[in-house]
């Protein structure tokens, strides 16, 4: 018997034994029951006293089972954090700090220095900032040729990674979004472990734009984020400050994302990110992480011109955040609509795509060397053909080949199944090599098509990029699509 298990084996006897008998009396009682039997066949049969034990005994076992599982599930979570904590150093890369107070301090006037290196770049009339030693994420954006695919994962820095735990154990969520070296640390955590990743992504959250509107933020345990307030009505968004000083109040974004590219060395390049307005929009009615966003879609259909006020401006915003992440550093930048699929596509068409639009067209309007992505997660990609994004993501619902033929002259992002990851190393790597031939090396970007989970094992992202790393260009020329 596997250690830890005896409780189990308990329930489960309990179970095995009480069920079956249980099932029987349940039969039996409520069959119909013919006229020799004393009861008419409307006449509603009660159970014997056995079959009411029975099923009481059944429903105890079937209430035990779940509640073991439960608190195994619970017990191997706890575990797990509190084995982080106490693994020893080799554990993670030896560079890695897992405390606050250890990680090195930037100058206190970090802001002022930011402020003054982009006025210098401004000035010196570049419009962009210097290019990373490895820009073959650029390059790909930008639809160039490169040897291989390059790749990097949705929340590659973060839960999964015992290095992380190990940090959060001594602070909490929000505080390190907020302290510029501390996201700085968690954003060059994967890195430290997968040396071979083609670029950063700022470790950030995509809540601070309503954090910075006046909805307070907190992380609570084992429910995700939480509002002080929800958007029940529109009368709510009176307690909303609609257009903030972006730079007053996120100005730590931009700081970690300046620092970051320092701290680096600019050996590869820092991924600034923003949700997108119906995304951001879902959780504030909803007042945090739900399993669905059904108040969100109500809102389209009950109150539609406030919800266009309100997605004008989160689109605003948006523009201001992604320039001053430009202005910080960030060479790249991402939209993430990942409730893109919680409703019907003429409603996105109606409610959310020009705004989408927009958001890609003024930022490059204002940073015309700015390279902008969007996430359209399980959406219809194809609305996207037509805009000026240089990059749409692809969500793992949909082919490689169905993407191309949506967006022929994009550069695609994705689309790795995210559960592949637990799988053994071979598996891993042959579906991975499999994957990027099927989109071809040229205008792609090798990426997950969801984002990492808190229980990834840690080797299966270094198998996955092993696997793309495999495959050069001449491996995976662009595919000969047939027509639909």
């Amino acid at each position: 018997m596997v250690p830890g298990c005896e409780g189990m084996a308990a329930v489960q006897t309990a179970f095995v034994q009480a069920v079956p008998v249980a099932a029987h009396a349940r039969v039996k009682a409520h069959r119909p029951r013919s006229a020799d039997e004393g009861v008419g066949p409307f006449k509603p049969s009660v159970p014997s006293r056995t079959g009411q034990a029975a099923g009481v005994a059944g429903a105890a076992a079937v209430f035990a089972l779940g509640t073991w599982v439960s608190r195994q599930r619970h017990s191997v979570r706890c575990q797990r954090k509190a084995n982080v904590v106490e693994l020893a150093p080799g554990a993670w890369p030896a560079e890695s700090i897992t405390h606050p107070s250890e990680v090195a301090k930037p100058p206190e006037d970090l802001s002022e220095q930011r402020k003054k290196a982009c006025a210098e770049l401004s000035a010196s009339g570049a419009d962009v900032w210097p290019a990373p030693e490895n820009d073959r994420l650029l390059r790909a954006a930008r639809g160039e040729s490169v040897d291989r695919a390059p790749k990097w994962m949705m929340r590659q820095a973060g839960r999964y990674l015992p290095e992380y735990l190990a940090m959060l154990s001594h602070t909490d969520f929000f505080t390190v979004c907020k302290t510029p070296e501390l996201a700085c640390e968690i954003t060059l955590q994967p890195y430290r472990r997968y040396p071979s990743l083609d670029s950063l992504i700022i470790f950030s959250d995509i809540l601070v734009i309503p954090v910075a509107m006046g909805m307070n933020c907190r992380m609570e345990p084992k429910v995700g984020p939480q509002f002080d307030f929800a958007l029940k009505t529109p009368e709510d968004m009176e307690k909303l400050n609609l257009s903030p000083d972006v730079e007053a109040t996120l100005s730590y974004v931009f700081d970690a994302v300046y620092w970051t590219r320092q701290q680096v060395k600019n050996k590869v390049p820092v991924i600034g990110f923003s949700g997108a307005p119906w995304t951001l929009m879902g959780y504030m009615v909803e007042g945090g992480a739900v399993r669905s966003f059904d108040r969100a879609k109500k809102w389209l259909y009950l109150y539609p011109e406030e919800s266009r006020k309100l997605l004008s401006a989160l689109r605003d915003i948006v523009v201001e955040y992604l320039v001053g992440q430009f202005d910080s550093g960030a060479p790249l930048l991402t939209v993430f609509d990942t409730n893109c699929g919680e409703i019907p596509p003429r409603l996105y068409e109606e409610f959310c795509v020009p705004d989408l639009k927009y958001i890609a067209t003024e930022v490059k309007k204002r940073r015309p060397g700015a390279l902008i992505s969007v996430f359209p997660k399980d959406g219809e990609m194809a609305t996207f053909e037509d805009s000026d994004f240089d990059v749409v993501g692809v969500s793992w619902t949909t082919s490689p080949a169905e993407a191309r033929r949506s967006c022929p002259s994009k550069t695609l992002q994705g689309n790795l199944d995210p559960h592949l990851l637990y799988a053994d190393t071979e598996q891993i790597r042959e579906r991975t090599v499999a994957m990027v031939k099927e989109f071809g090396v040229p205008k792609y970007i090798c990426n997950l098509g969801h984002g990492m989970v808190p229980t990834h094992p840690v080797e299966g992202p270094k198998a996955f990029m092993e696997a793309v790393d495999s495959v050069s260009s001449e491996d995976a020329p662009s595919p000969q699509l047939p027509a639909k």
